[in-house]
This record gives C-alpha cells, sequence and structure tokens, in this order.
C-alpha cells in the first residue's frame, strides 16, 4: 500500500513538473503585453492616424486627383466667370509667405524628417544618412532648374501688348507699369512647385510606417533573436539604433505633423492656383512637369543601386518592418 502510495506521488509530482514546463513553453514565445497608455499618449496616436491616413495615399491616385483638379479647374476658370475671392489676389498672404517660399519650406521641414529618421534606420551610419539627405538637394536642383526654364520660355515667348506704334518695353516690369499687357507662354510655376512638394512629402513620408514597430522589436530583440530582423545589427549598431529611437522619435512624430500641414496647405493652394491663375495648358505643362520629374526620380532613378536610394532602406530590414505594420 504504502509503495503505491509512492508511486502516485511521483507520478503526480512528474505530471506537475510536465505541466509547469508546458506553461512555460506556450508563454516564452508569446509578445510581451503592452503597458497601459496615459491620455497624451493616445491623442498623440490619434493625431499621428489621422495624419498617416492624409500622407500615406498612394502617389499614384494623387497624381491622378491633381491631374483632374487642374484640368476640371481650368475648364471653369477659362469657360466661365468664377467668383473673386481672397486668394484670387495675386498679394494675398498665403501665396506671398508660403507659396512663393514653397519650395523652401518643404525642403526644411521635409529634411529634418529624413535626417531624424534616416539616423535611427541606418544606426548613425553618416554615409548611408547622407545618401538619404541627398534627395532632397537632388529636389533643390529639379525645382531650381525647371523654375528657370519657365523663366526663360516665357521672356522667349513674350512681347508687350500695346495698341499703335510707339515705345517697346521689353520687360513684364516696364510692360505692366505703363498699364499694357505682358502675353508670353507661362508656364505655372505653382502648379509645378505645389504638385512636385506634394509627391516629395508623400514619397518621404513613408518612413513613418512600422516607426512603433521598431520601438517594440527594440525592446523584444534579445529574447526573441531569431525571429528579430535586427539580428543583423552589431553591438554597436543595436547601441545607436536604441538611442536614436528613444532620443528623436518625438521631433520624428512632430515633424510628421508639419509635413501634413504643408500638404493640406499645398492642396488648398494648388486649387486656388487652378482656378485663378494661368490657363489650362500652361497649368497643364507645370502638372506633367511634376508628375514627370517624381516618376523618374522615385519610381525609376532611386529604385537603382548607384543612387540616393528609396526612403525608409538602412542598416537592418525596415521594408519588411513597413509592410507588417497595419495601418
Amino acid at each position: 500500500m504504502a509503495g503505491g502510495r509512492k508511486q502516485l506521488r511521483s507520478v503526480s509530482t512528474g505530471l506537475k513538473w510536465q505541466s509547469f514546463h508546458s506553461i512555460k513553453s506556450h508563454t516564452a514565445g508569446r509578445k510581451p503585453l503592452p503597458g497601459p497608455i496615459t491620455l497624451m499618449q493616445l491623442g498623440i496616436m490619434l493625431l499621428m492616424h489621422v495624419c498617416r491616413k492624409i500622407v500615406l495615399i498612394k502617389p499614384e491616385k494623387k497624381v491622378c486627383v491633381y491631374t483632374g483638379v487642374v484640368f476640371f479647374a481650368s475648364l471653369i476658370c477659362d469657360f466661365l466667370p468664377f467668383p473673386k475671392t481672397y486668394f484670387s489676389r495675386e498679394d494675398n498672404f498665403m501665396n506671398q509667405y508660403f507659396v512663393k517660399l514653397g519650395w523652401g519650406w518643404t525642403l526644411l521641414v521635409v529634411t529634418v524628417f529624413v535626417y531624424l529618421t534616416s539616423r535611427v534606420y541606418c544606426c548613425n551610419d553618416l554615409v548611408l544618412i547622407r545618401k538619404h539627405v541627398s534627395r532632397l538637394l537632388v529636389g533643390t536642383l529639379v525645382w531650381f532648374c525647371f523654375t528657370s526654364l519657365f523663366e526663360y520660355i516665357e521672356v522667349w515667348t513674350a512681347e508687350c501688348q500695346m495698341k499703335g506704334q510707339g515705345k517697346k518695353y521689353k520687360t513684364k516690369d516696364s510692360c505692366r507699369e505703363y498699364g499694357y499687357k505682358w502675353m508670353g507662354f507661362d508656364i505655372s510655376g505653382h502648379t509645378f512647385l505645389l504638385i512636385y512638394c506634394c509627391l516629395i512629402i508623400m514619397e518621404e513620408g513613408k518612413c513613418i510606417i512600422g516607426w512603433e514597430r521598431i520601438g517594440e522589436l527594440i525592446v523584444r530583440n534579445d529574447e526573441f533573436e531569431d525571429d528579430s530582423p535586427l539580428k543583423t545589427l552589431s553591438e554597436q549598431q543595436m547601441s545607436e539604433l536604441k538611442k536614436s529611437y528613444e532620443q528623436f522619435t518625438p521631433y520624428v512624430r512632430f515633424t510628421f505633423v508639419l509635413m501634413t500641414v504643408l500638404l493640406l496647405l499645398w492642396d488648398v493652394m494648388l486649387m486656388a492656383t487652378a482656378l485663378y491663375f494661368h490657363n489650362m495648358v500652361q497649368k497643364l505643362v507645370g502638372n506633367t512637369v511634376a508628375v514627370g520629374t517624381w516618376f523618374v526620380t522615385y519610381r525609376l532613378w532611386y529604385q537603382v543601386k548607384q543612387s540616393p536610394g528609396l526612403p525608409g532602406f538602412g542598416l537592418f530590414n525596415y521594408h519588411d518592418l513597413q509592410t507588417r505594420q497595419v495601418m
């Protein structure tokens, strides 16, 4: 009888030990549960969600929208009298201090965003960071060359429309000063600039996809080493990633919100340009140049190895993190 009890005890102990190991093995591979969030964190999450919905539209879809807006708004403006508003004045505040300086505003905000995000996913590798920032230098060169070309075409094709024979005015300012019209093929630089800025914001903003998942992987890296995309990083690179992610994430979010504000502002000003300035052909040419430049750079050139590369490609497989993120 005593021997039977001992045998039962040993079986029971074995079952308990087996049960403990079974529970441990089931929980070991599970994702750690997130801690409670504060109201401020919830507000930031909601704000970022809204900003993502605005910025992270596929550029191809937005290109179709922009082309349609330019075409149909121009059609209305060219053939039907459209009511004058504050935005129809060339000297309105938004036109003078934002649109005319549009590339400067876009360059400032997007460069900060690209620099901060690349510091994280490139683990402070200066060579890679410079490559990513160089996309904005390419954009600046494109902006300067095309706006200069548009001005040259206007001067080359324009003349002062005067009644009768008299003194000929060879510049736009002198012609308008005396009440005459300066007529030439004036390609809409504003249409080009606004659409090009919007497309760059949408392309560069893609780095925000999967951003929170980087933080999760940093926390889980030691426990889930085999399955983590960060396993290819050295200890030094991992240390730089942790430090940069924690340090720059608030500023990354802030600049992304600023990019969203700029995108909305450029969309509004594009509508005003389409309704009140230039003719349809001039605006469609500006639209075509902006879309063509975006396509050649982001869809063709940046796909090649010997190029500045696409946003989000760094020392670890950040592209996979992006595609896994549920928006």
